[in-house]
């Protein structure tokens, strides 16, 4: 019985799981439009493959653009080594008649339509002015790392 505790007390201890993956969506923004985004993965960690995609847009010029305005946002990470991606791009007339455009990107371990899920969401938490039914979208990429 010793034995059994002490095996386990050694695989909760030392047996941790390793991260096996991750990816991150990052776009660049300035004032109120999405100009291009990154989307890097399988990285070990969200934050590597996040840093990756911010050089990525850095060496397109972004982040020092029309006075160092433009922002650059990682705007959905996953941890998932394995997953379906859809990213979503929208432009449409705001309340007050500007042009604007949005993008959104979506993970899922199950399913394309879920991804697309989680992509309005995220296009949705970042321009929260945007309505699908009302402004529509368009699907921009779809694939499966």
């Amino acid at each position: 019985m010793l034995r059994i505790v002490v095996v386990l007390g050694f695989i909760l201890f030392w047996g941790s799981p390793v991260m096996a993956g991750g990816a991150a969506c990052v776009m660049a923004k300035y004032q109120g439009e999405t100009l291009d985004y990154a989307l890097v993965y399988g990285k070990s960690h969200p934050v590597e493959a996040q840093e990756q995609a911010e050089a990525e847009l850095r060496d397109k010029g972004y982040g020092d653009y029309l006075k160092h305005l433009d922002v650059i946002r990682a705007q959905n990470l996953s941890n998932l080594e394995h997953a379906f991606v859809i990213v979503i791009r929208s432009e449409f007339t705001d309340f007050r008649d500007r042009q604007r455009s949005a993008m959104g990107c979506g993970f899922s371990a199950s399913s394309y339509k879920e991804a697309e899920w989680d992509a309005l969401r995220d296009l949705q938490s970042y321009f929260w002015g945007w309505k699908p039914d009302q402004h529509g979208y368009q699907l921009v990429r779809k694939f499966r790392y």
